[in-house]
């Protein structure tokens, strides 16, 4: 779901200008040039209004050949679908916070006790309890980590939520449910692999094209961090379709959420959820013949205020494999409005018919999803 960025007669209300200003720091750079990338174009590019568009009769907001309503690409209603069916059943759980396994309690037995950010002591200590402190757990590494949940950082505020965390077994006493556990395991595996195809489509006049298609595809970046997978996501444009471009993604190797999530405020950036994102309402339907178990969103829609009295809209869906919470389709509609004065003339979010449809769906992943018709494909 990537932009590109190399279009012609792009607006000025589309300059590099839009970066936020101030922000310091390896991470935030990073994070601003992916929200300034987005705000420049949605997955492809367009040229975008022209700012003496105004002048030109104001458009309906329904045009007919916009798939507003339209589900994502290879995506089925479950009551469309014939029943969600079983997922395949697994050795281990992914580790998962929102108390689907019966939760066990550890009691801790030290005086003092290291809580850490992750399994092993290589992590950071985020806390600290002592003896008789107790809390929950939904399972144990095959290190002997136990994850708990949830605690207070030490230099958490009141505001910030509380955070899961892990303790050596050695320092714990677990009760009787602990045994029923079954071990955590990784969601994804290291070396992560999964491809998705872009379609995109304009509909204005102004378009440098009218259709075009892209890969989006994955690499593992680097392994040596023993809590963030990172990988970036490289997006491969047809020729002269499209500009190039790479996007770094750092993963939870257990919980299979994101270091930033939402860090852009558009949700169509949103790759990696977690686990059990929602519950199933919906089978993806992949070209092998496969079919997923997936949660969609409702409607979702964000804008970005841009110069001139430009503001971007964006409306759509996003369809998550409920097991892992990776994304394996979406689909979303662009837009641009207008509010201000023009030659004499008053505009208060005038829509002049310009729009750009996204459509991304899954191809092929090495990650196990939530498969419910596994010999299909066979």
């Amino acid at each position: 779901m990537n932009n590109a960025e190399g279009f012609a007669n792009r607006s000025d209300h589309f300059l590099l200008t839009r970066m936020w200003s101030g922000v310091a720091g390896r991470i935030k750079t990073c994070l601003t040039c992916v929200f300034v990338c987005l705000c420049l174009s949605g997955l492809a590019a367009c040229v975008p209004i022209p700012a003496e568009d105004p002048n030109l009769a104001v458009a309906q907001a329904t045009v007919e050949t916009e798939e507003e309503k339209a589900l994502p690409p290879g995506i089925v209603p479950l009551e469309q679908g014939g029943g969600a069916g079983r997922s395949p059943e697994t050795e281990g759980v992914e580790a998962d916070p929102d108390g689907s396994v019966e939760p066990a309690i550890l009691t801790i037995k030290r005086p003092r006790a290291n809580i850490r950010s992750g399994p092993s002591i290589d992590f950071q200590v985020v806390s600290r309890a002592v003896e008789g402190d107790t809390f929950t757990t939904t399972g144990r590494t095959d290190g002997g980590w136990w994850r708990i949940c949830c605690i207070d950082g030490e230099d958490d505020t009141e505001v910030e939520a509380p955070q899961t965390a892990w303790i050596s077994q050695i320092v714990v006493t677990p009760d009787e449910n602990a045994e029923t556990l079954p071990p955590l395991i990784p969601l994804f595996p290291e070396d992560l692999a999964a491809s998705w195809n872009v379609q995109y489509e304009c509909g204005s006049r102004r378009c440098a094209v009218n259709e075009c298609a892209a890969v989006s595809r994955t690499e593992i970046h680097s392994n040596r961090d023993l809590r963030w997978l990172e990988i970036n996501r490289i997006v491969t444009w047809e020729e002269a379709c499209g500009e190039d471009s790479t996007w770094p993604h750092q993963i939870d190797r257990l919980e299979g959420t994101e270091r930033y999530p939402n860090s852009t405020g558009l949700f169509f950036f949103n790759y990696w959820l977690g686990p059990r994102p929602g519950i199933a309402n919906a089978l993806f339907h992949l070209d092998t013949g496969e079919e997923i178990e997936v949660w969609c969103s409702d409607e979702q829609e964000a804008e970005v205020a841009e110069e001139s009295g430009w503001t971007t809209v964006y409306i759509g869906l996003t369809c998550h494999d409920v097991r892992t919470g990776m994304l394996v389709s979406m689909q979303y509609t662009k837009r641009w409005f207008f509010t201000g004065e023009f030659e004499g003339d008053r505009y208060d979010r005038a829509y002049f018919g310009d729009f750009e449809i996204y459509k991304v769906k899954l191809d092929q992943t090495n990650a196990l999803l939530a498969i419910v018709n596994a010999r299909a494909a066979e």
